[in-house]
C-alpha cells in the first residue's frame, strides 16, 4: 500500500549530494507514477550499493589502531613557563583556596600534615610522583568506572598511589601485595584466586573489584569514608580501639591521634595526592607515561593452557609487555579455565593474535565433548517385594558385618539385599541402615 500522506521519496534518507534530485522530484511529484519513481531511484540505489566497505587485514587493523592510540614521547612544556628542574611551592592561603575548589564527595582538608605530604610528593619524591601520574593513564580509567558503578567517591582512586605507588608488584612487610596491597586472608575472603599459578591480588582489575567491595563494606559499617579508609589501612581492630580511646568519636581527625603512625599519615597522604593530581602543572610535575595506556590495551579470552613466551612469539609482543600487563600470572603460564582465561594484550596486537591462534580463542564445544565422553548410569531404585508373608525391618550395620553374612543370617540372597536398598555393589559401612524383608514369623533384628 502506498503512503499517501508522505511519499516514498520523502521517507528515503539520501546523502547531501542527491539534494537537487530531491528538489526536482518534490516540484513535480504529482506528475510521477509509482513505477516512474522506482526508475528514478534505481541509479541512486546502484550508487549506494557500490559503496561497499573495504576488506581489512589483521595487520592493517593493528597498524591503524596503533596510530590512533599513541602517546607523544616528549613532555610538553609547562604552561606557566617553569623550567623543568624548578620546584614550586605556594603560601598557605593559595593551598586553602585550591582545596576549597576541588570537587570531592569526601571533604578534603588542608593542614600541616597534608602540607608535609605535598612537599614529599611534589619535591622530595618528585620523580616517583611523575611516574605515578603517568601510570594513572593505565589504571585510573578502570578504577573510575568501578567507583562510578558502585556510587563511591571518585577520590578513592588515589588510594592506589598511597598504597603501592601504582606498582602491581608492590609487596609490603605485612605480606600485602598489588596495587591495593591486599593480604592473603583478605584476598581469599573477597573471592580472589590465589594459588601457585595465579595471584589475583596482582591483577589490577580483579583487585580493584575486591578492594572497592571491601571499602564499601567498611563504609557501611562506620558511615564515614575517612574512617573506612583508615580501617582499610590498619584493620578493624586498631580502628575500633582508637574510636573507644577517643571517647567514641566518629571524627577521623580526633580518632587519628590513637591510630598507628602509618594510618595517621595515610589520610593526609591521600589528600595531598588528590590535590597534586588536580594541580600537576602548578607544581611543575610532568607525567612520565608507561609503555601503554588504558585505551591502548584490550583483552582476549584463551581456552587452552599456554605460556606467555608462546604468546609473545605469536603476537609479536615482548615478554616484558605481557608480564607487565598480566602481573597475576606469577609463573608466566596461562592456566586452563572452562570459561576461558582473560588475558590483557596491547590493542594493536590483538587482530594478529586472533588470526594466528584461532584455536586458542575459540570456545570449545563443551556440550559435544561431554556428550561423547560421559558414561551415564541411572540411580538404582529400591525394590519392594510383593510377597504377603514378608515384612520390612531396619538393620544397622555393625563392625565386622559383611553383606554375605547378613544375607545368610536372614535367609535371603545378596542380590535381594542390593535390590531392596538400591545398591549396585557389595559395600556396606558401619552405621548404615539397611532395609530387609523377612518372614513375619521371624524375630526382628
Amino acid at each position: 500500500m502506498i503512503d499517501t500522506t508522505r511519499s516514498a521519496y520523502d521517507r528515503l534518507v539520501l546523502p547531501p549530494q542527491f539534494g537537487s534530485s530531491v528538489a526536482l522530484y518534490r516540484s513535480t511529484q504529482h506528475a510521477f507514477q509509482e513505477d516512474q519513481l522506482t526508475t528514478l531511484l534505481s541509479p541512486v540505489a546502484v550508487t549506494l550499493l557500490a559503496l561497499t566497505p573495504p576488506a581489512f587485514t589483521a595487520e592493517e587493523l593493528d597498524q591503524a589502531t596503533n596510530r590512533l592510540f599513541h602517546y607523544p614521547a616528549t613532555t610538553s612544556p609547562n604552561p606557566y613557563g617553569f623550567a623543568p628542574d624548578e620546584l614550586i611551592d605556594y603560601p598557605d592561603a593559595i593551598y586553602q583556596k585550591r582545596f576549597r575548589q576541588i570537587t570531592s564527595d569526601i571533604p578534603l582538608v588542608y593542614n600541616h600534615q597534608v602540607k608535609n605530604f605535598i612537599d614529599v610528593y611534589a619535591s622530595r619524591n618528585r620523580d616517583q610522583t611523575q611516574r605515578m601520574l603517568g601510570k594513572s593513564t593505565l589504571y585510573y580509567p578502570y578504577i573510575e568506572e568501578v567507583l562510578a558503578e558502585k556510587q563511591m567517591p571518585d577520590v578513592l582512586k588515589h588510594l592506589v598511589m598511597v598504597e603501592s605507588a601504582l606498582q602491581t608488584e608492590a609487596y609490603s612487610p605485612r605480606a600485602a601485595v598489588g596495587l591495593w596491597q591486599i593480604r592473603y586472608a583478605t584476598g581469599r575472603e573477597l573471592g580472589l584466586e590465589i594459588n601457585s599459578l595465579v595471584d589475583q591480588r596482582l591483577d589490577p582489575y580483579a583487585a580493584t573489584r575486591a578492594a572497592t567491595d571491601y571499602l564499601l563494606k567498611l563504609y557501611k559499617l562506620y558511615d564515614d569514608w575517612l574512617l573506612a579508609i583508615a580501617a582499610y589501612n590498619c584493620g578493624l581492630g586498631n580502628l575500633n580501639k582508637a574510636i573507644v580511646r577517643s571517647g567514641g568519636s566518629s571524627d577521623f581527625w580526633r580518632v587519628s591521634r590513637y591510630l598507628p603512625q602509618e594510618t595517621r599519615s595515610y589520610v593526609p597522604a591521600l589528600m595531598a595526592i588528590a590535590y597534586l593530581y588536580d594541580y600537576q602543572a602548578e607544581h611543575n610535575l610532568h607525567a612520565v607515561y608507561p609503555i601503554l595506556s588504558f585505551r591502548q590495551v584490550d583483552t582476549v579470552r584463551l581456552y587452552r593452557e599456554t605460556t606467555l613466551e608462546s604468546i609473545a612469539a605469536t603476537a609479536a609482543v615482548s615478554l616484558d609487555e605481557l608480564t607487565f600487563l598480566n602481573p597475576s600470572l606469577i609463573r608466566n603460564r596461562v592456566p586452563y579455565r572452562k570459561d576461558g582465561y582473560v588475558l590483557v594484550l596491547p590493542i594493536n596486537k590483538i587482530a594478529r593474535f586472533e588470526k594466528l591462534r584461532r584455536a586458542w580463542v575459540r570456545p570449545p564445544d563443551l556440550a559435544r565433548e561431554v556428550a561423547q565422553t560421559a558414561r551415564i548410569t541411572r540411580e538404582k531404585q529400591p525394590i519392594e517385594p510383593k510377597a504377603p508373608n514378608l515384612r520390612a525391618v531396619s538393620y544397622t550395620v555393625r563392625s565386622g558385618n559383611t553383606i554375605w553374612d547378613i544375607a545368610r543370617h536372614y535367609g535371603c540372597s545378596v542380590k535381594e539385599i542390593q535390590d531392596w536398598n538400591g545398591k549396585r555393589d557389595h559395600v556396606i559401612r558401619v552405621g548404615e541402615e539397611l532395609t530387609l524383608y523377612i518372614p513375619k514369623t521371624m524375630a526382628a533384628p
